[in-house]
């Protein structure tokens, strides 16, 4: 067999009973990336999750206290949720079934017909907690109120890459979300390689058709980061070239401002090559965080069964009074929105493709494509008990 050829089986891709150990040996015992700090910034805040992989839905308030807090959505009498609506502010939560009520620290506050209950002590049923921790703005939560380790100790050597960069400067400019027939796997397998830029995104990207984008890799355990470099000659269109002298899409032709260069993490363009455009982090399991000069986009790819997958993508820009700037922003999203369009269009078919049983394994190149082969073989290691 050829070295420079890794080859991956298809079948855990689109095996219920794998999807299932996976569910139970990585989604309920890992840390997972839920949402933003800025969704809840003010006391009696919440926004609620619902987490198919892990078979769980968890709520994160913001208490009366100021301070983070994640929980079971479950009421501690006989298991009804306590909250429905998805996000929102309240003051307590209520039970719609037999109205047992919970404060925004999870504490059980008042119980109807309580003396019926013979001395019930309210202290011991408040609701169950689940681990939150917060990195650079970004919610994680995990099931084991208790984790074997903390975020911090699961992220390793991830974390200090991206040391120094802006996220509180940076605001929401587009979000965008689908579902999609697809094994969560082969849908992360399209954005963690650059072989794919100069045929899928020949129309958005057209300078790149001459050969594919350059990445190095590097790995961190169960996490992975990519680094992206390109060499391009481009005569753009009128709007894009003023939405490039404005610096929104400095990053597709690697030209960057200096006081934005000099502010980058040392961590990022680790080649320190001047044609740098992005470092891609893979926050396994299912995270992915893509960090350029004042720009950051963020994944998440959700598990729903071995053959559909929620997704949802937040990019933002850094944070601007300049209206000439604001203005080139709106072009550098239409033009990400676009990209990402052109992402999607090969997921479904690849996935129905894998389903109909004519291929064994997927022929991965080790040069082009060695983090898609590093990821499935980090997830074969959980659900073989070896992680």
């Amino acid at each position: 067999m050829n070295s420079g050829v890794e080859l991956v089986p298809v079948e855990p891709n689109i095996s219920p009973a794998y999807f299932e150990r996976e569910c139970d040996t990585i989604f309920r015992h890992v840390w997972l990336q839920v949402g933003r700090v800025e969704q809840i910034p003010r006391p009696g805040d919440y926004f609620l999750r619902e987490l198919a992989a892990p078979r769980a839905a968890v709520l994160v308030v913001r208490g009366s206290d100021g301070v983070l807090r994640a929980f079971h959505n479950v009421c501690r009498h006989r298991g009804n949720c306590v909250v429905s609506r998805g996000e929102g502010s309240a003051r307590s939560f209520m039970c719609g079934f037999h109205g047992w009520t919970y404060d925004t620290e999870g504490a059980l506050i008042h119980v109807p017909q309580e003396k019926e209950f013979g001395g019930l002590n309210r202290e011991a049923f408040g609701l169950l907690p689940v681990a939150l921790e917060v990195w650079e703005g970004f919610v994680f939560i995990h099931l084991d109120p208790s984790p074997p380790e903390t975020l911090q100790e699961y992220l390793g050597d991830v974390a200090p890459l991206v040391n120094g960069f802006p996220f509180d400067e940076m605001e929401l400019a587009g979000h965008w979300t689908a579902s999609i027939e697809s094994n969560w796997k082969t849908f992360q397998d399209a954005f963690v390689e650059a072989y794919h830029v100069m045929t899928v995104h020949r129309r958005s990207i057209p300078d790149y058709r001459e050969g594919p984008v350059k990445s190095d890799l590097q790995t961190f355990g169960r996490h992975g980061n990519l680094t992206f470099y390109l060499d391009l000659h481009h005569e753009p269109k009128p709007a894009e070239a003023w939405a490039f002298q404005a610096g929104s899409l400095a990053f597709l032709r690697g030209e960057t401002s200096e006081p934005v260069r000099d502010r980058r993490p040392a961590g990022l363009n680790r080649g320190k090559k001047d044609n740098w455009i992005f470092d891609e982090f893979l926050i396994f399991p299912n995270f992915h965080l893509f960090v350029g000069d004042g720009w950051l986009l963020c994944h998440e790819f959700a598990p729903i069964s071995a053959h559909q997958t929620d997704w949802s993508v937040r990019y933002y820009l850094q944070r601007t009074d300049n209206p000439v700037v604001r203005i080139a922003q709106e072009y550098s999203k239409v033009t990400m929105r676009d990209t990402i369009r052109e992402d999607l269009s090969t997921i479904e078919s690849t996935h129905a493709a894998h389903r109909s049983g004519a291929l064994s394994h997927m022929v991965l190149s080790r040069e082009l494509e060695a983090l898609i082969a590093h990821h499935h073989a980090v997830v074969a290691s959980y659900v073989e008990g070896r992680a």
